[in-house]
């Protein structure tokens, strides 16, 4: 399977935008074609009880392509069974081959919910949006994948309800075993769940989606609220890269190196700042006010040149597929089988006469070559 192959040889918003988004990529339809070709869709698993999905989400211009992508190639260097990988998304253009892009369910949100408190990510537990999933594993677009996720998802397989991140106490607080610390309920960076033990969490949402949102400050309060039968990951599963690889001022400045959490298996960037952020030129400052570093940090920065070098490859094996798979169409252009449109059907915007398919974004702007 590609994603093994690849593993292998790498080694390890405003509302107006959405809309507009959404009409201008026709976004309107949930695509459930697998794409041809063998590119990493990975799997026909309906109805075998076992089969993953990993969901990310992008809405209005906070996120972009780039890092929807960084993150895939993030996924792919760290699973041990096939999966989908799934971008709900009002956007998605720019995405890398073998992104199954689905529109974002419709939950009536009012304009500022858009905006404030990430409340669109209550849509990943809509019931038809994974029918035949064992297991679904929500990821934030600013978390960096070090390790397997395979013990993310076995134990979401074992325990059947939602496992999610424990918020992070305030550092005084980190002097305590976690054991004694308060809990501050969850943390939705990174979540799974059975898709068939929470629909309830969509259709109670959407029956009072007004009263909800004034009544909690964000989704997570919410599902803190709401989902009762709930655990979390174990400690070390998932580390925030601001209270463990940073200090306050004066602190990071006498101890600037930004060390690398080796043993966590996803780094969650929540806040300030994103990982991205700290692609910097020598002596630029990134970071909040109290909580910063000055100039590049060098593991993140191979972390994003790996994604760069898998999503070229991708990029290399897609154009060598659909020269494989050239159609002759009824009109007379040559029809690439690969990059599947929203019905599942060969799109002739992305090969024609034999062209190449487009390239996906990477994180310096630019397309992967």
């Amino acid at each position: 399977m590609l994603f093994r192959i690849l593993k292998k040889c790498f080694g390890v918003s405003d509302v107006a935008d959405i809309n507009g988004n959404r009409a201008k990529h026709d976004l309107t339809t949930i695509n459930i074609g697998k794409p041809e070709g063998g590119l990493p869709s990975l799997l026909d698993h309906e109805g075998s009880g076992e089969m993953v999905t990993i969901v990310c989400m992008k809405w209005g211009s906070e996120f972009t392509a780039a890092h929807v992508n960084a993150l895939y190639a993030g996924v792919l260097r760290n699973m041990d069974e096939a999966f989908v990988f799934v971008c709900l998304t009002d956007d998605g253009l720019d995405l890398a081959t073998g992104i199954d892009v689905r529109p974002i369910p419709d939950l009536g949100l009012p304009e500022r919910a858009w905006r404030r408190g990430c409340w669109p990510k209550v849509g990943v537990f809509a019931p038809h949006l994974f029918p035949f999933e064992d297991v679904v594993l929500f990821l934030d677009l600013d978390v960096m994948v070090q390790h397997s996720l395979a013990p993310f998802i076995e134990l979401v397989r074992r325990r059947r309800h939602l496992v999610i991140q424990r918020e992070w106490n305030p550092d005084l607080w980190s002097l305590l075993p976690p054991i004694l610390r308060p809990d501050r309920g969850a943390q939705s960076s990174v979540f799974g769940f059975n898709p068939a033990n929470l629909e309830r969490v969509y259709s109670d949402f959407t029956a009072e989606t007004a009263r909800i949102i004034e009544a909690f400050k964000n989704d997570q309060a919410y599902l803190s609220h709401a989902v009762k039968r709930r655990s979390y990951w174990p400690t070390g599963f998932c580390v925030s890269f601001k209270r463990s690889c940073t200090h306050y001022f004066p602190i990071n400045l006498l101890q600037p190196k930004i060390r690398q959490p080796r043993k966590a298996k996803v780094i969650v960037f929540h806040g300030k700042p994103r990982p991205w952020e700290t692609l910097v030129g020598n002596g630029v400052r990134w970071g909040s006010k109290r909580r910063f570093g000055i100039g590049p940090v060098p593991w993140i920065k191979r972390y994003f040149d790996q994604a760069d070098a898998m999503l070229a490859s991708i990029h290399v094996s897609a154009n060598r597929e659909s020269q494989l798979h050239l159609v002759r169409s009824p009109d007379g252009f040559s029809q690439g089988r690969l990059p599947a449109n929203g019905q599942g059907e060969p799109n002739p915007g992305h090969v024609v006469q034999g062209a190449a398919m487009p390239a996906a974004q990477n994180l310096t702007g630019k397309v992967s070559p």
